[in-house]
């Protein structure tokens, strides 16, 4: 059986202060096939949120300076635009995981992480969420 090849990319934001994995977590998901819009702080995440440009997900830090990924999360809390969210923390409390959940993140992840493992957290999170199924690629 052959799959679909959609040649869609998804647009991803993502906020995250360290700059290396800013840049190794565009780098990487860019190759996947999305399309990444990166910010520094919790303050231009929820800047670029509110302005008309539409996400297919967000993948944030939850530590930020300006404002955490988790008061962001708050911020949105009833917007039924919001997309779906994924929070990265190298503070894996339980306590943080629930939060995020309790605030409407749609799954969190641990630093450090795999890079695989975030790529397949980012495709189970788009096809759970009805979001673009981009990583359908013909098999011949």
């Amino acid at each position: 059986m052959e799959a679909v090849c959609l040649d869609i990319h998804p647009h991803i934001l993502l906020a995250e202060d360290d700059l290396e994995l800013r840049e190794l977590l565009i780098f990487v998901l860019s190759h996947a096939g999305c399309q990444v819009t990166s910010c520094d702080n919790g303050l231009q995440l929820l800047e670029q949120l509110e302005q008309a440009e539409k996400y297919d997900l967000v993948i944030s830090d939850v530590r930020m300076p300006a404002l955490t990924g988790l008061e962001v999360l708050e911020c949105l809390i009833d917007n039924p635009r919001r997309p779906p969210f994924i929070c990265m923390t190298a503070f894996g409390d339980e306590k943080t995981h629930a939060q995020a959940l309790g605030l409407g993140a749609t799954a969190t992840i641990d630093k450090p992480f795999d890079m695989d493992e975030m790529i397949d957290l980012v495709r189970s999170t788009c096809l759970q969420t009805g979001r673009k199924n981009f990583f359908l690629r013909s098999q011949s």
